[in-house]
C-alpha cells in the first residue's frame, strides 16, 4: 500500500522584525507598506510598495512572484 502524497503547503513561515532589526537588513527583503495610501504618503521605508490591506487578494499573485525571490517585509500601522 502506498501513502498518498503530502499536500503542498499554502502558507510560508512568518517571523516579527522590530524596526531596529529590519532596518539593516532592508536590501534582503521586498518591503511591502499596507497602510492606507494617506498614511504611506507621510512617510514609508525607501522602496516599499504600498499595497492596502483592502487591495492585498488582487495583489496576491504579484506577492507571491516578489517572495519567490526574496522575502517580504510586511509593514503596518500596528506593527
Amino acid at each position: 500500500m502506498t501513502t498518498p502524497p503530502s499536500p503542498t503547503p499554502t502558507a510560508t513561515s512568518s517571523t516579527a522584525l522590530a524596526p531596529v532589526q529590519a532596518r539593516p537588513r532592508l536590501d534582503e527583503f521586498t518591503v511591502v507598506d499596507v497602510r492606507a495610501p494617506g498614511e504611506y504618503a507621510s512617510g514609508h521605508l525607501p522602496g516599499a510598495h504600498n499595497v492596502p490591506l483592502d487591495r492585498l487578494g488582487r495583489a496576491l499573485p504579484a506577492l507571491r512572484h516578489a517572495a519567490g525571490r526574496r522575502p517580504l517585509l510586511m509593514v503596518c500601522a500596528s506593527g
